[in-house]
Parts: structure tokens; C-alpha cells; sequence
């Protein structure tokens, strides 16, 4: 399930990014024409000289994985900077046709009767109401060193010009691409880490409302994932607690991943399991290595579900190795943990330095 939102995000982010685009290519110059009969596009053309440069980038990194992430990097720091409120480049001023006003005022009507309310609703009614020349800057934030906001304005039908604070930030030190209150890039449940070509998790992400169910595993693995994983089970404190380890291909091949999720349950007979509290997370960390090279690293910290993915051509499972630490935070429930992993003492190696246990997994 978790993939499956992952993808679905994906998804929605490139329809909005490239399906527009491509759209308007054969129909600006009937609807969308400046004042002087220029055609105009979905995108400036220096945001989408940009923002072609960065996909092209990083489908050859999940095609070869030979890219430079460098070249991403320098991409996201030359784009425009711009102060809040600061005046930006004049935008082009369109002339739309009456069919077009027409067909947008019906798709509207449609999109409010039957989506709910959120960011796809909004995303879509204001598409419908037009949306050209758009244009990325980002803006400083205030008290954050090298942090800023990425945003964007564009012209709609009327040739009003309409700012879209995106809420999301980016680390032109670290390259992380995050969104705010710890809940993904606009609350979809993953951040970008653009140094290093890989989506992680935050902790306050919205699946974690939909629990862990066996079948998440066997719809993933049916089509677009591929992976083994390794699930340690124990009782301890009252509730019957599953640590599980994930490597493998996800996202149709695109990208390979590892996680690492707590989750527990009181009732031993439920057939799903609760993903651990604020409370119960513990520090840990996790780092996937495919033969010598290492594709993911993720530093320790304290989580329920610490995992990543990192564009590339798929690898073969034999040759994924998993290296994971977990900071317990009382002996009973390591010795609990350790117990249960015997039954993986064939595939693990496992240590440890007081309540911290190290495993790898190959």
C-alpha cells in the first residue's frame, strides 16, 4: 500500500508537470495566444528548460544509473531567487477562446461534484481555469540558512497572474527536498533527497493511519515490486509486536529500496497490526548495498518506518545487502527481539553493544 501511494504520487506529480504541457502544445494556438500571437505554453520557457533537464536526468539514472546528481543539484540552485513580495518578470498576457471558457466551466462543476475536498481538487480547478507561463523561483526562508520555498506564479484565462506557495522546501546544502509539519512533499508521504537520487519516508505520513496488512505485500509483489522480506515477530509488554525488514525493486523496476517498519497489535488473532506510536519508535537506521556500492543510506533517527528509494536499474536480489541498527530503549524487549530472529539466523547476522543491535541481512 505504501508503494502503491508512492506511485499513485508519482504519478499525479508528472500529469502535472508534463500531461498539461504536452496538451497545450496542440491547442495553445487556437486557445491560449499572447497579445502579439506568440503561442503559450503550460510552462516558461525557462522552467521548462529546467525541469525537462532534471526528469531527463533522472530517468537515465533509473535507466543506467550513471547520472550525475551534481547536474540536478546545479539545475535547483540556478533557478531564480526571489524575496517574498519581490516583483518578478512581466508574464504573458493570453487571449482565450469562448470554447475553451465553456469546456472549463463544465469540467469544473464536474471536478467539485465528485472529488472531495484537497490538494487534487484544488490542483484541478485551477488547471481548469487555465494555467500558462508558468514559472519556479524559490524564496528564502527566514531564520533557516541555505533553506528556501519552492514557488511558482502563472496566468489563467483572464490574464490574471496567480501565486502558488507550494509549501515545499529545499536544503541547497543537504539537497533534500521535504515538506513541512514532517509529512511529505504537500502531505504525500515522501520527501526527495536530490543528492542522492532517493525518496525517503518523514514520520508523519499519512499511511500510517492504514496500519500494516499482509496483503500490501502480496498486491505489491504481483506486479509492479519485487522483493524479499523478513518479518520478526515477538510478545512483549502486552502486545504482540512485528519488526519487518523489506529489499528489493519497487515502482516497476524503476527504483530499488530497503525498509525497515514496527508495528504491533493486541489482540494476537487481529489480522492487521497498528504502526508504532510516537512513543514506541525507536532510533534506527539503515543502509542498502548492492555487492560494494552502496545505494541507500539513511542516518540514524528515531522512526516506525525508515526506508528509501533510489532510482537505478533494478538489481538482483542475490546481491542486496541490508545493514540496519536498532536502539532498544530497555533489555527485555531486546532479548525479545533477538529470540524471535534465531528463526533467521541462516540469512542474518546479528550483533550488539548493550540495548543497540546491528543485522545484516543478505
Amino acid at each position: 500500500m505504501k508503494v502503491i501511494s508512492f506511485i499513485l504520487a508519482t504519478i499525479m506529480l508528472a500529469l502535472s508537470l508534463v500531461t498539461p504541457a504536452a496538451a497545450l502544445k496542440e491547442t495553445d494556438s487556437v486557445y491560449a495566444q499572447s497579445a502579439n500571437s506568440a503561442q503559450v505554453g503550460f510552462l516558461n520557457k525557462e522552467t521548462e528548460k529546467v525541469i525537462s533537464a532534471i526528469v531527463s536526468n533522472i530517468v537515465n539514472e533509473a535507466k543506467t544509473g550513471t547520472s550525475e546528481s551534481d547536474e540536478v543539484l546545479e539545475l535547483i540552485n540556478n533557478l531564480p531567487v526571489y524575496e517574498a513580495g519581490e516583483e518578478k518578470p512581466d508574464r504573458q498576457s493570453v487571449n482565450v477562446g469562448p470554447f475553451k471558457k465553456y469546456f472549463d466551466k463544465a469540467l469544473k462543476d464536474l471536478i467539485n461534484k465528485t472529488l472531495p475536498e484537497g490538494t487534487i481538487r484544488n490542483f484541478l480547478n485551477h488547471l481548469t481555469s487555465g494555467m500558462y507561463d508558468l514559472y519556479v523561483y524559490l524564496v528564502p526562508i527566514k531564520g533557516e540558512e541555505n533553506v528556501y520555498f519552492f514557488c511558482c506564479d502563472y496566468v489563467d484565462d483572464n490574464g490574471e497572474v496567480h501565486v502558488v506557495f507550494t509549501g515545499v522546501r529545499y536544503n541547497k546544502e543537504t539537497g533534500k527536498i521535504y515538506g513541512k509539519d514532517n509529512n511529505g512533499l504537500m502531505g504525500i508521504g515522501f520527501d526527495y533527497d536530490a543528492k542522492n537520487y532517493t525518496i525517503t519516508t518523514p514520520v508523519n505520513v499519512w499511511m500510517r493511519d492504514l496500519g500494516y496488512s499482509v496483503f500490501f505485500d502480496i498486491l505489491g509483489n504481483l506486479g509492479f515490486m519485487k522483493t524479499d522480506t523478513a518479518r520478526v515477530k515477538f510478545e512483549y509488554g502486552g502486545k504482540y509486536w512485528m519488526f519487518q525488514f523489506w529489499k528489493g525493486n519497487y515502482g516497476f523496476n524503476l527504483l530499488n529500496g530497503a525498509e525497515l517498519g514496527i508495528y504491533n497489535k493486541t489482540d494476537k488473532n487481529a489480522f492487521s497490526y497498528n504502526c508504532a506510536t510516537d512513543e514506541e519508535m525507536l532510533a534506527m537506521s539503515t543502509v542498502l548495498r548492492d555487492g560494494d556500492k552502496v545505494l541507500i543510506e539513511r542516518e540514524e533517527m528515531k522512526h516506525w518506518w525508515i526506508c528509501g528509494f533510489r532510482f537505478g536499474p533494478p538489481a538482483d536480489l542475490d546481491n542486496l545487502v541490508m545493514e540496519s541498527t536498532i536502539d532498544f530503549e530497555d533489555e527485555g524487549m531486546k532479548d525479545a527481539f533477538l529470540d524471535a530472529a534465531e528463526e533467521f539466523s541462516d540469512e542474518m547476522a546479528i550483533t550488539c553493544v548493550g540495548n543497540k543491535v546491528m543485522i545484516i541481512w543478505k
